[in-house]
């Protein structure tokens, strides 16, 4: 059976799909993800009901497909949140995946991921027409039907790999309905008034190492903007959202490497190396690289600070965004090599635009 046939998948016109079509036609270009959340449905809904595309529903054997995606070869991946686009292209390499938790880094680092698998649930193929071309993808959806990530062919891929890829985890059930469950994030973070800022101050003092952070959060119960506020500006100060173009500017003018991180519930996605092209557009800031892609939504950005981890290897400074809901868009840190010190022309630059 050739690719094509696979993807001849019987379509039923339902209730979704006249709506999707409605909405695209009276909204040229629009986003699956836009288009999903004006019917009030998930991303996912529309790609099973193939509104606008073509789709083949994966089986749930998700480490064995991620574990697959090596063959397929030079690929671009795109993760993203409400606020933050990363895409970045490269091979697939080295997955190591330990119960939930995957890490897959490329032997040139152009692909670096933090994969948390708990939240992967459903998979498809997809076929779709953009402009004259068909593009194929492998599309990675949470139990809500929002995407984790998605894998898209490049000319250079292995076309033949995909199709065997799909022999091996096309699911035998193409038609029943799937279910997406809308869960509840409930966190209960302590107030302000109950934490105890000293203890806190000093365990931020008495960091070693950028990945203890997260278990300094969790005992004392705060958000990551609750601790920024509450460490006071040694650690953690205010970083004008209005100067970040002009920061990204910077950052190409003097040739800074840098590690940028976006994720979301599923993963994170992390380009190291340099930015060429920063571009505004609309409400989008952008950097436009042949290899790497990131989109900020720029009216989405509410808060942004310039943070300093101490470590065995001296301060290790980001620049970090947040949304209104205090939800992490992205963050910057200087490219550095585990167990070094960070550069100082990183530290320098950012330093400078406070």
């Amino acid at each position: 059976m050739s690719l094509q046939e696979k993807f001849n998948r019987s379509v039923v016109d339902t209730e979704l799909t006249k709506k999707y079509h409605q909405y695209a036609m009276e909204n040229t270009k629009v986003r699956r993800r836009d288009a999903a959340d004006a019917l009030k449905t998930s991303e996912a809904a529309l790609i099973d009901e193939q509104a606008g595309l073509q789709s083949i529903r994966l089986n749930g054997d998700i480490k064995a497909i991620i574990e697959a995606l090596p063959t397929l070869g030079y690929v671009m991946i795109l993760m993203r949140n409400d606020h933050a686009v990363h895409e970045r292209k490269g091979v697939y390499q080295n997955v190591k995946i330990n119960g939930a938790m995957g890490l897959i880094i490329a032997d040139d680092r152009s692909i670096d991921l933090r994969l948390f698998l708990s939240q992967w649930k459903h998979v498809f193929a997809v076929k779709e027409l953009v402009g004259s071309t068909e593009r194929y993808s492998l599309q990675f959806f949470n139990g809500e039907g929002i995407a984790i990530q998605k894998l898209f062919l490049q000319p250079e891929s292995d076309l033949q790999a995909y199709e065997s890829l799909l022999d091996l985890y096309a699911n035998e059930d193409q038609s029943s309905p799937l279910m997406f469950v809308k869960t509840e994030h409930k966190t209960n973070l302590a107030d302000d008034n109950d934490v105890d800022q000293t203890r806190l101050i000093s365990d931020w003092s008495n960091i070693t190492d950028v990945h203890q952070f997260m278990g300094l959060l969790k005992r004392h119960n705060v958000s990551r903007e609750q601790a920024f506020k509450l460490v006071g500006t040694q650690y953690a100060e205010v970083f004008s959202v209005n100067k970040l173009e002009e920061t990204l500017h910077k950052i190409v003018q003097e040739a800074v490497s840098i590690m940028c991180f976006v994720g979301n519930k599923g993963g994170i996605q992390i380009h190291t190396g340099a930015i060429n092209k920063v571009v505004k557009m609309g409400d989008w800031l952008n950097v436009l690289d042949p290899e790497f892609n990131l989109h900020l939504l720029m009216p989405g950005v509410a808060h942004a600070w310039l943070i300093r981890k101490p470590s065995s290897n001296g301060i290790i400074t980001s620049l970090e965004l947040y949304d209104a809901n205090g939800d992490q868009i992205a963050q910057f840190f200087g490219q550095r090599t585990e167990g070094k010190s960070e550069n100082p022309q990183w530290r320098a630059l950012v330093e400078a635009m406070l």
